[in-house]
C-alpha cells in the first residue's frame, strides 16, 4: 500500500464521518422539533383535561346541590303546610261526594 493509497482511505473516512455528523445533527434537529410538537400538543391535552375534570365536578353540585337543598329545608316547608294537609284529609273523610268548590272553600 502506497502513501497516496493510505491517505485517500483518510480522505474517504473523513468525508464519510462529516455526512454521518451532519445526517446525524440533521436528525438531532428533526428530533428536537418533533419534540417540541409533542410538548405542545401535551400541554393541550393536558389543558383539556383539566376542564373535563371542572365540568364534571359542576355537573355533580348541579345534581346534587337541588337534592341536598331539598333534604335540608322541605321538612320545615312541609312542616307549614302540615295543617293545610291535614285540613284536606278531614274534607275527604266527610264524604266521598265533595266536588271542586267545596274543595276551594273548605282551604
Amino acid at each position: 500500500m502506497s502513501i497516496k493509497q493510505g491517505a485517500g482511505i483518510k480522505n474517504s473516512q473523513r468525508r464519510e464521518t462529516t455526512t454521518d455528523l451532519e445526517q446525524l445533527k440533521k436528525l438531532l434537529d428533526e428530533n428536537i422539533q418533533l419534540t417540541k410538537n409533542l410538548e405542545e400538543r401535551t400541554k393541550k391535552i393536558h389543558g383539556y383535561i383539566k376542564w373535563l375534570r371542572v365540568w364534571s365536578i359542576l355537573k355533580i353540585i348541579i345534581i346534587l346541590a337541588p337534592i341536598i337543598l331539598g333534604i335540608i329545608f322541605l321538612p320545615s316547608i312541609l312542616g307549614e303546610y302540615q295543617e293545610v294537609f291535614n285540613g284536606l284529609g278531614e274534607l275527604s273523610d266527610v264524604g266521598t261526594s265533595l266536588d271542586l268548590n267545596s274543595l276551594i272553600n273548605g282551604l
